[in-house]
């Protein structure tokens, strides 16, 4: 997958990961999100049967909404969408899930080999020879270069932007070569020339670029990947067939990925055990056991990317005082409510980085819950019961906010019960405010919250400026908190510019341990991805590099 580089906000973990564009620039997007622990995956392993693989059948996966685009350079699709993409697109190279002690590694795709040059500034590419588009036109190098010149556009603000900030340019060698500078060394470059997947130059390269945004590229389809466009019912199934013509081995296996449009996840998890579809993206993990009970079917889990948030307006009093955000991180009972409402399926977060990731600081304090110790600093923030109803107040105003939530997400409806009660025993009067999810998107791009509660997609790319530098007029930032510490943001700019991955690694500690002190956040789990699946579906190795990471060897078991 090219997009689990992405950092993103979610606005429903569980029921659907939901990116959506805000801003010009990433979350840290994406894709994707928790905890990412590639070396305890549990990815699935081909089931012995006597007949092995074979060509033919379809497998059925159930998706929450529609494709909005099948151009991601038009505007930002969601998650889920860059899976359908993925299948449908080329990328130089393709990323392994093997980010737990390092940055990734990659295998080839469209690129067959690659070198740096003696100074490491220049990366040059190698492609694929016999690689063609659907309408039969060979796949070049200036594809890569015209994909090049649409990510770097600032008329269109492509999601990724700041991915390319470093790269200064790409030049065509000949047909098959193709060479990416760089300003300076630094540990992500590889991942930077690869995000992003290759579009045609000849027959997108001919829409203006003022047209971008309301041309319908359905009409202008030509993709280069291992599944191509058999039909699209707009709001019910987008159905992939087989491209016999694709550059990869004789397969894939599978004649046809039929992916349905269900919107309710209930509704997708009886539909798995019925039988009617046969892939599920993301279980609650209250339909766990149903899922693992069921003979005829797989539960698989690893370690995601998502973790979640209870995020503090650090511009807008009380939570622009650091003795306060820390109260509420020790006066909430963050285990059990994890433990309750997960049911296992998650644990709690330490930090801005994924305690299973290699940049992660394993020497982090850990900030437990103590509520006599949040009373203590609230006490010297100036609030106390001036007339002992239970509620703490200062100069006259009572220490009370919403919590801001989307309505149809379950599991933050009730972590914001949960904590609203926990802070309630320490004189805090937390009211939980569900709101419909574009509004929520809408107020918490804007501020207009004291409180929310959100999650994120962590990158595999750690690239901490979109979320905990601090804003910048005219420059796009996920930093919807408005947290501002200035030595966090002299620390973030010399960690993205330190070649070193040790030296880049002890920055990137330092960074930990102050977001961890100034708690902008509370941060309150990492969960775990749950997959079901048929029996039937075999060869498939899922994990937190993609759903498909390997479909080409997928096959349907009679």
């Amino acid at each position: 997958m090219t997009k689990t580089l992405y950092q993103v906000p979610i606005v429903d973990p569980i029921e659907f990961f939901l990116m959506v564009r805000l801003t010009h620039n990433l979350l840290t997007l994406a894709f994707i999100a928790a905890a990412l622990s590639c070396g305890n995956e549990q990815p699935i392993t081909p089931v012995a049967s006597g007949l092995g693989p074979r060509q033919g059948g379809q497998v059925v996966v159930a998706i929450s909404s529609d494709l909005s685009t099948f151009n991601e350079y038009q505007w930002a699709p969601e998650a889920a969408e860059f899976e359908v993409l993925d299948l449908l697109f080329p990328s130089l190279m393709i990323e392994q899930p093997d980010f737990a002690l390092r940055p990734p590694s990659f295998g080839e795709r469209l690129a067959t080999s690659w070198e740096f040059s003696p100074d490491n500034r220049q990366l040059t590419f190698h492609l694929r020879s016999g690689a063609r588009w659907s309408d039969g036109v060979p796949v070049t190098a200036e594809d890569v270069a015209f994909t090049f010149s649409v990510q770097k556009d600032p008329q269109l603000g492509a999601i990724g932007l700041e991915f390319k900030e470093f790269i200064t340019g790409v030049e065509v060698l000949d047909p098959l070569t193709v060479r990416f500078t760089f300003s300076h060394v630094y540990p992500y470059q590889l991942m930077d020339a690869n995000d992003g997947h290759i579009i045609p130059a000849h027959v997108w390269g001919a829409v203006p670029r003022a047209e971008w945004r309301t041309t319908d590229f359905s009409q202008l389809l030509v993709t280069c990947g291992p599944y191509r466009l058999a039909a699209h019912t707009r709001g019910q199934t987008i159905i992939l067939a087989r491209d016999p013509a694709w550059w990869g081995h004789p397969r894939p296996y599978l004649d046809h990925l039929v992916f349905r449009v269900i919107p309710d996840v209930a509704s997708q998890v009886n539909q798995l055990l019925s039988g009617h579809v046969d892939v599920v993206r993301v279980v609650p993990p209250r339909d766990a056991d149903r899922v693992r009970a069921n003979a005829e079917l797989e539960l698989i889990e690893f370690p995601s990317r998502d973790w979640g948030y209870l995020g503090w307006n650090n511009a807008r009093p009380p939570f622009d005082d650091r003795r306060v955000r820390r109260a509420m991180s020790l006066a909430i009972n963050r285990k059990a409510a994890v433990d309750s409402v997960f049911m296992g399926h998650a644990r709690v977060a330490q930090g801005p980085i994924l305690s299973s990731m290699w940049a992660f600081n394993r020497n982090l304090p850990i900030l437990g819950h103590d509520p006599e110790a949040a009373r203590t600093l609230l006490a010297e923030a100036g609030w106390g019961d001036s007339n002992g109803d239970g509620v703490l107040d200062r100069g006259g105003k009572k220490l009370e906010f919403d919590i801001l939530y989307p309505a149809t997400n379950a599991i933050r409806r009730d972590l914001a019960q949960l904590i609203s009660a926990d802070l309630a025993r320490v004189g805090v009067r937390a009211r939980p405010l569900p709101v419909e999810a574009a509004t929520f998107l809408a107020r918490q791009e804007r501020g207009e919250f004291t409180a929310m509660l959100a999650a994120w997609t962590e990158a595999t790319r750690i690239e901490l400026s979109s979320v905990w530098a601090s804003r910048s007029a005219g420059q796009g930032s996920y930093n919807f908190i408005s947290y501002s510490n200035p030595e966090v943001d002299r620390l973030i700019a010399g960690a993205r510019l330190e070649a070193d991955h040790a030296r880049a690694k002890l920055l990137l500690d330092r960074i930990q341990e102050l977001i961890v002190l100034d708690q902008p956040v509370t941060f309150l789990y990492e969960r775990n991805e749950l997959v079901g699946l048929s029996r039937r579906i075999r060869g498939a190795n899922i994990n937190a590099a993609g759903l498909f990471f390997n479909v080409q060897d997928w096959y349907w078991e009679p």
